[in-house]
């Protein structure tokens, strides 16, 4: 009869053997089974305590350490060095053994490495091999990363994250007390997040909630942490891979030119499917890309994008030169566990065709640029102008100067407008001041109408007046020095300078003055005053041309315009457009394009619009009254005697203004300064009214001068 411990031997054999785990086993050695390495294994910061197990009770044999012990078996340790196992001599104090464990009370790095523990008799054995690490915390941290616990959460869902290895630190009277820590920080958890014994439950997981979860305790004094990664996932997904490049069901062509190298990616989106890998692949026809010739080939795969664990991945086809045979469709598959999706490219031997598809392609950017450079080149002042009207600054802001522009011109010799170029003359002395200031608002200095020399000598005396009213005669002798000291300082005090070439101011040199004085040469050449240079007429071959091309040249920042007579008479006309643009920028309103100009312009000039009359200055009547005084003055319809005034045509009563001799005339003044107002000293009574005409500096008036008008003095 057997006795009962026997028995007891022979059931744990049996239960051992027909209840193994069939888990990487290796050949028996020594008679022994070795289950090779456990999946657990055990992590603990340098300096904390912790428990290894032996695997052999908890995974591969359904008994535990008391039965095995009482049916005689022993359980040895071991530590693994390279290829040898050495026998474990426990100290007591820093390692002891426990039952079926090894207790390190307090672990250091070289703690790290495999613990083999064998349960044997002399006619069984077993055993299997267990993985410590031992790490210093990280710098700055409560862990290190090489010795956290992973676990992954799809957002959204519920997680539960518990502290490892709890079990070993209970004590049978209590539970341990735990804290948790997220990123080594105590943390003010949401509403969701609740702790829930020695583990962290989150009900709803957002992509947030992702990072490193520590759980701190105490045991025997000292600290215990376990970290755990928490990595949060989208959903699991249940569709197939999407390509991007080549597109599904668009196959793509490629023109490819033979003998070169060829690069084609395929780019696919794979949703997150858990920890399988993306499968990527390309196909020739029914053949594999291995199955080709050698100078084909497949690149690695490139993870382009991840985020929470979806992903956007290339795998690129590789030719090393295409030859004939290669012209032909490829295929990119792409697959999950959810199914697979292809997208096809087809290479094409480059012809003629799109040789010319790309000249023309070329050629019609060439054209454009062409319309581009032609539109600019004959509308660039009007986009210039647009810009500068409704983008640019204000230049006369701040410049200290009084005056847009100085304009110098030479004034009329009323015996020459009879000649070839009255128009030149009109346009200089009437047309481009009134346009200037009239409708475009610039402050002009005329000279002849605005100089009154700081140096003068002025002598005022009373006549005699007639109809009531008195009469006042000027006599004002200038010194040629103090003109032209006046005349510079009134540039210096205009933005611009223009001068117009009529052919009067050619032949007479009427630029002289810019060349003798010297502050005046001095601001032309180093560019202080910018020169507006209009031309009125074709200067070759006429007297003194050299001298303007020489002027020309004299000049720093110069800007040439050239009027065309009636062309030019048009606002919007180049001429007008040129001229602006020229002129300091300005952002006040312009003046109405219509009613600015007097009624007599409206025959050769008639296509600036006119007003019909001006009203008659207090200067005109002086000047009538004047008139009145002079001895034996009469008007004459022939008009064949010399004229100190104008006359213009304009609607007023009768009895504005009681001169019956002028009619219906408005009277202007056209005269030196040393005339002022056209009167004569009282002193100097002369007894032929002929003899005053001949001798007088003032010159006549021609009939034709009687058909436009002027305010210029």
């Amino acid at each position: 009869m057997m006795k009962p411990p026997f028995l007891l031997a022979l059931v744990v054999c049996s239960v051992v053997s027909t209840n193994l785990k069939m888990v990487s086993k290796r050949n028996s050695v020594d008679g022994c089974i070795d289950w090779s390495v456990d999946l657990k294994t055990y992590m603990a910061l340098a300096g904390e305590p912790v428990r290894v197990k032996c695997a052999l009770f908890y995974s591969y044999i359904r008994t535990n350490y008391s039965m095995a012990q009482s049916t005689g078996l022993r359980l040895m340790w071991y530590k693994n060095k390279g290829d040898l196992e050495e026998p474990i001599i426990f100290s007591e104090v820093r390692m002891s053994k426990e039952e079926d464990s090894i207790w390190f009370h307090s672990a250091e790095a070289q703690d790290s490495g495999f613990y083999t523990c064998v349960l044997r008799n002399s006619t069984y054995c077993m055993k299997v091999s267990m993985s410590l690490t031992v790490a210093e915390n990280e710098s700055g941290l409560c862990y290190n990363s090489r010795i956290r616990y992973l676990e992954k959460s799809e957002v959204t869902k519920r997680k539960e994250i518990s502290c490892p290895d709890m079990d070993d630190f209970k004590k049978s009277d209590q539970e341990p007390d735990v804290v948790w820590y997220k990123e080594c920080k105590p943390k003010m958890w949401r509403s969701i997040i609740i702790q829930k014994g020695n583990a962290l439950l989150i009900q709803e997981v957002q992509e947030e909630d992702g990072g490193n979860y520590t759980c701190e305790l105490k045991y025997e004094g000292k600290l215990v942490r376990r970290t755990t990664e928490l990595k949060v996932t989208a959903l699991l997904t249940d569709k197939p891979p999407k390509p991007l490049f080549p597109m599904e069901n668009q196959p793509s062509v490629i023109d490819v030119q033979l003998g070169k190298p060829l690069n084609i990616p395929c780019k696919a989106f794979f949703g997150f499917s858990g920890e399988s890998g993306p499968m990527i692949y390309w196909m020739k026809g029914e053949k594999f890309i291995e199955e080709l010739a050698g100078h084909i080939r497949e690149g690695e795969i490139r993870l382009l994008k991840e985020h929470l664990g979806e992903k956007e991945v290339e795998l690129a086809l590789i030719f090393d030169s295409v030859v004939e045979a290669d012209l032909a469709n490829y295929t990119c598959h792409v697959e999950n566990r959810n199914g697979r999706k292809h997208a096809s490219v087809l290479l094409r031997k480059k012809d003629l065709i799109y040789k010319i598809e790309l000249a023309g392609g070329l050629g019609a950017i060439f054209l454009l640029l062409v319309l581009l450079v032609v539109v600019y080149k004959c509308y660039n002042i009007e986009l210039m102008l647009f810009y500068r009207q409704h983008f640019g600054g204000d230049e006369t802001t701040d410049d200290n100067k009084e005056y847009d522009a100085y304009l110098s011109y030479t004034k009329v010799d009323q015996d020459t407008l009879d000649r070839d170029n009255p128009e030149e003359e009109q346009f200089a002395l009437e047309i481009l001041p009134d346009v200037l200031e009239k409708h475009y608002g610039y402050k002009l200095f005329i000279p002849e109408r605005d100089l009154i020399p700081s140096g003068s000598h002025t002598k005022t005396r009373h006549g005699p007046s007639g109809s009531g009213s008195s009469a006042q005669s000027l006599d004002t002798d200038v010194q040629p020095w103090a003109y032209i000291e006046d005349l510079t300082r009134y540039v210096e005090q205009s933005r611009r300078l223009i001068i117009v070439l009529t052919p009067d101011y050619v032949l007479r040199r009427g630029w002289s003055i810019f060349e003798l004085e010297s502050r005046l040469h001095n601001m032309l050449v180093s560019g202080e005053i910018k020169v507006i240079l209009i031309e009125c007429t074709e200067l070759k071959g006429k007297v003194n041309c050299q001298e303007v091309e020489s002027l020309k040249r004299s000049i720093k920042l110069l800007s040439l315009i050239k009027w065309k007579g009636p062309k030019s008479s048009k606002l919007n006309s180049k001429f007008w457009k040129h001229l602006i643009y020229e002129m300091p920028i300005r952002k006040n309103e312009m003046l109405s394009q219509c009613h600015v100009l007097d009624s007599a312009e409206q025959g050769l000039f008639g296509e600036l619009q006119p007003i019909p009359s001006i009203a008659m200055t207090s200067t005109s009547a002086s000047l009538v009254s004047s008139q009145a005084d002079l001895p034996d003055f009469q008007h004459s319809d022939s008009m064949q005697r010399r004229h100190c005034c104008r006359g213009y045509k304009h609607e007023m009563p009768a009895t504005t203004l009681p001169v019956p001799s002028l009619g219906n005339h408005h009277t202007y003044c056209n005269l030196p300064l040393t005339l002022l107002n056209g009167q004569l000293p009282l002193n100097n009574a002369l007894k032929d009214t002929q003899e005053f005409h001949r001798n007088s500096s003032l010159l006549p008036l021609s009939s034709k001068e009687l058909s436009f008008t002027s305010d210029i003095w």
